[in-house]
Order: structure tokens, then sequence, then C-alpha cells
């Protein structure tokens, strides 16, 4: 088993070393500081060596990579093999160190580490049996159940790559996506969430897409499942053939533009962050519990944190905030990673005054931002520390986090700063840095995509040839080291934790006969985080009621891209390009439209 070093391990032994040094910032260049001189970086390398074991070769030793501690301790995890790390590898380790252990609860079922890795294992098996290999593109179509888990474990054990389907999809967007992906094998249900897989196979059959094989979950009259079936096979060693470098899976979003885009993610970068995220958050004796949805990245990426603590931790199948609540009230698990969004409704119902919250200690929020407003309202009323992570899919979900033991201002006005293995920095339009505490777009460079699948064009748009991947996201230093983040540089709204791109509502409102132009723009709601705001200008003598726009909207789109507020109006303002100015739109869904702008309709 690996054991890691933290920034904490390397800052402790600094300040023994220095102890006129009152302060060492995690993340801070030594050498641009001043904090430490190359003399003293040469001596702290030497006590490196023995406090950990190791013997650097000074000659070819890059002392960029020991010039603050968090890079020092990503150093030696590497030197450790931590850099060598795939998820078959991270699985087995895991599994072994106690194997007799609890694992993990689904529902009301508990399933240890051997009852894990056994029906990983055969499941694997199965998957093989059935043509799915090395390589292999998999789509899983599930609500989270029990299945979806496995079936994770055991593509990651294969080395094949699964592509998880949002269950709120509309079936047109899925099989746009499914084709893109070129998926010919199928793990699902005939009904997941908004999903019909009959519906979806029968669009699939219309194009000529070819399916080779679809492993269903659903139980049959006599009370098996094939999947079931497959994870009683029995296992045989596999050769020992995956990368480190090599895709563990693809997971679409619609990008900038509302185009669906697979990244493409690697099994060494889902590894190390797994492995990280969970030393910051965690203790040895914390046991977690998350709701997020398998399907999007927060879901599969606190399953595999959660499941490298190696302590039990909680998964159900409901979104209910009964059950919810019934759960945390349970006093079970220590850790509640949730969503922003979650947490305004959960504030604002009655129902949280019956809950018990003293079993926890920490609160995970990721997903989409959390205001300092609502960071404040958590803690207050949980009474305990709020750890608030930032991350973008095409960054491998987490890219900076605020720790525990982070002051209170830190906690509720930042998103922390990076994990081991990350850097960042804040760039004007033109790319170039600019000055520590003023707002910019936010690059990093560590664990980014290793591209947009099929996509090359897209992935040089936000990626450059020194690894630097540009957020979209404006942000600005708190202070020395914990970032803010202000806005987004890109026209896309986080409504309810959903990511949703204007374009493709106004892509479908434009198919509408009468319609002459339209705009989607976000703003703010105290529950959503943001409300979708369509603009809509009619052809000259038409006419059309604001429902049946929503109704044409609603067969097209999934639910959650519905616009909350349609607004007729005259004629679009624009900037001197003839492109609409969005702006001005954000300045009317908020204080109003002008009265020579409006147009009435009756409904």
């Amino acid at each position: 088993m690996i054991k890691l070093v933290t920034e904490n391990d390397i800052i402790k032994l600094i300040k023994g070393m220095f102890p006129d040094i009152e302060e060492v910032p995690a993340t801070i260049s030594f050498t641009q500081s001043g904090l430490l001189t190359s003399f003293d970086l040469v001596n702290l390398i030497f006590e490196l060596e023995s406090e950990f074991g190791l013997e650097f070769d000074l000659e070819e030793l890059d002392l960029k990579l020991f010039d603050s501690p968090i890079m020092i301790a990503d150093t030696i995890n590497n030197m450790n093999g931590i850099n060598k790390m795939t998820l078959r590898k991270l699985f087995d380790d895991i599994c072994s160190r106690d194997m007799s252990k609890d694992a993990l609860t689904f529902d009301d079922t508990t399933y240890t580490y051997k009852e894990i890795s056994d029906k990983v294992k055969g499941l694997a098996a199965g998957f093989i049996e059935k043509g799915i290999n090395k390589g292999t593109h998999t789509v899983i179509i599930l609500d989270n159940c029990i299945e979806y888990i496995l079936s994770y474990f055991a593509l990651f054990y294969i080395g094949a790559v699964p592509i998880p389907i949002n269950t709120r999809w509309n079936p047109s967007e899925a099989v746009t996506v499914i084709k893109d992906s070129e998926a010919e094998y199928f793990i699902a249900r005939e009904r997941s969430g908004k999903l019909k897989f009959s519906d979806i196979k029968e669009k699939l059959s219309a194009d000529d897409y070819s399916i080779k094989q679809v492993i269903y979950c659903d139980v049959n009259d006599e009370g098996i499942s094939e999947f079931a079936s497959l994870c009683s096979n029995e296992f045989q060693e596999l050769p020992d053939n995956i990368a480190p470098e090599d895709v563990a899976m693809i997971s679409y979003t619609s990008g900038t533009t509302g185009t669906p885009k697979g990244v493409m993610l690697r099994h060494v970068d889902i590894a190390k962050i797994s492995l990280y995220t969970q030393q910051v958050w965690t203790d040895s004796d914390d046991e977690s519990f998350s709701i997020a949805p398998l399907y999007s990245a927060q879901g599969f990426l606190s399953l595999l944190i959660n499941f490298s603590i190696g302590s039990r931790f909680k998964m159900i199948s409901s979104f209910n905030t009964n059950d919810i609540l019934k759960e945390i009230s349970k006093k079970n698990e220590t850790i509640f990673h949730t969503q922003p969004t979650m947490w305004t409704m959960l504030l604002n119902s009655r129902i949280i005054n019956f809950a018990d919250f003293s079993g926890l200690k920490k609160i995970v929020v990721s997903g989409s931002l959390c205001s300092p407003e609502l960071a404040r309202r958590i803690e207050e009323r949980i009474h305990c520390h709020l750890l608030n992570a930032y991350g973008l899919i095409e960054g491998t979900s987490v890219v900076t986090m605020t720790r525990y033991d982070d002051p209170e201002d830190v906690r509720l006005n930042t998103v922390g700063r990076p994990i081991p293995g990350v850097e960042i920095k804040i760039v004007d339009e033109e790319r170039n840095p600019v000055a520590h505490g003023e707002i910019g777009e936010l690059a990093i460079r560590g664990y980014v995509m290793a591209g947009y699948y099929k996509n090359e064009e897209k992935t040089n748009e936000i990626m450059d040839k020194d690894g630097w991947l540009y957020t979209g996201d404006l942000a600005k230093y708190y202070d020395k080291e914990n970032i803010s983040i202000v806005g987004r540089c890109k026209d896309m709204v986080i409504r309810g934790g959903y990511n949703v791109y204007p374009s493709d509502i106004e892509e479908i409102i434009l198919r509408i006969p009468e319609v002459q132009t339209a705009a989607v723009v976000g703003r703010p709601h105290d529950v959503l985080g943001e409300e979708l705001v369509a603009f809509v200008v009619l052809r000259a003598g038409e006419e059309i009621k604001k429902s049946d726009i929503n109704r044409y909207i609603f067969q097209n789109l999934a639910n959650y891209k519905l616009p909350d507020q349609i607004y007729l109006i005259s004629d679009m303002p624009a900037i001197l390009a003839g492109k609409i100015d969005k702006k001005v739109l954000r300045d009317w869904a908020v204080n109003g439209i002008p009265q020579d702008k409006q147009m009435m309709f009756s409904e």
C-alpha cells in the first residue's frame, strides 16, 4: 500500500528545520517568495532523503519540483510509485487492506471488501465473455444502484472505457452522445430516470447504428437479472496490460458551445485525485455518505474517493429529502458529500428542523459554486466544518479545496487551494498572468483531460502546448494562496447544480416556425443558484403562446433546461458586429425590460 506524503508532513519538517519561519504556505514558491534560499533548499532535500528513505540524484534533480510543500509532497509520492497507479491497482490495494471490513452500504445492504472484490472480479470475467475487453467503449444507462458501482469498478478493472449517460437527458440527447462515443456495448435497465432504453434502441436502429451487446439489470420472471448472473463468473487472472496513461473513461459534457464533447480521463489522474482528495478531507475513522448521481463527475469521483478511504461509505438510490435526512439522523456517517442546490432546498424546508446532524463532522460541497452566504448558513445550521471544492470534468473533477483546519473566512469565501499535483494561474484575455488579487480566467495544469474524444479542434481551443487548460471561469486570489471563483467567461448557466448551455435551448426555440430569433441567459436565484430566462422575437405578423414554446422545448430537451421565464420582445439588443448583446439581456432579466421593447400576448 502506498502511504501518501502530505503537504502538512512537509510543512512540519520545514518548521522543525527552520524554527524562525512563522508561516509556511503550502503552494507559494520558496524561491519567488524568498522563504528559502537555494542553500536552504538543498539542505531541505538532504533532510527529505533522511526522513522518507529516498535518494535523490542532485546532478539531475529539477529544483522546480521542490519549490513548495505541495510540490514536494507530489514529487515524493511520484517517486514512491503513485504516478504508476491504475484503477485496477488502486482497487486491489484498497480491497486487500482488510477484506473482512465493511466497505459499502447501498440502501440497506452492506458489503465487505471481500464481497465487493469477488463481485467485481466475477463481473469482469463476465464482461470479457460478452466481448468487453480493454479499450471497449461501454455505455451505462442506470440510476444510482449497486449495479452501477460494480460496473464502474469492473470496467476499470479490465481497462474498458465506461461512458455514463445522464438519465435526465431527452432520448435524442442520449442518442447523440452514444453515436459520438462509438460505443457498441450497453449496461442498462429498461427505464432509468427520463430514459426508456427501448426508445433509445429504436432511434439507434433507425440510424443503422450497431449494438453488439446489451447487459440488462432488470429482473426476469424468475427473479434473476442477466447482470447478477455475470457477477458469479469465475475470475481468471488478467494480463497487466493497463498503463497509467490509458484512458479510463469518457464523460460527456456540452462544452462551451453546447455541442456534446467526450472528456477523456486517464487512469493515473483519477487514481491520484481519489487518493489525494480523500487525504485532504478525511481521517482514518471517518465514514462518508454521498448522494451524488453516479453519471456525474461529482458522483463517480465521490465513489472512488470514498472507496479509497478504506472505511465504509454509504450511498442511497433516493434523492428524496426525507430519505436523505432520515439517513443523516441515524448518525452512522461523519462526512456528507452534497451539492449547494440540495442545501438551499433543505435549509428552506420545515423537515430540517426534525433532523439530527450531530453525527456529522464535515460537509463537502461540490458540483456547483457555493456562495459565502449559503456556506455560512450551512455551518451555522449543521455546526460542523464545510469543505468547499471547485472542479470541472476537463480537470478530472477536483482542482482546489478548502481544508478542515482553514479559518472560517477561508472556508466560507473561497474554494481553497490546489490539491497536490495541480498548478493554477489566473490570466487575462491574452492568457498572460494578471497581478495577484486581480480577476482573470483560471487556468489549471496537472490532472487535465487527455482531450475531447475525436475533437482535436475543441481540445486545442482550451488547452495549450504547455499543458495548461483554460477553464472559462473567472477567479481571483482571496489571500496568498486560496482562490475565489467570481463568475464565468462563458455563457454557461449552472441551474440547480446542472450545467446548462444557452445554445442548446436557443437552437430548439429557433426550430419553431413563428420564431425569428432567441437568446437565453441566466439570472440569480435563491434556490437554484441561477435560473434560465429566454428572450424571443417572433416573425412579423406571427403569434404564439409562451406555454407552446415551453411545451416544444420540453419535448426536445431535458427538463432542467426548460426556461424559468420567457419574455417576448420586439427586437434584440445588438453589439456593433450584429451579435446579440447578452450583457444587456442579463440586465433586462434582473431589472426589467424597457417599455418600448415589451410585447404583450394573451396566454
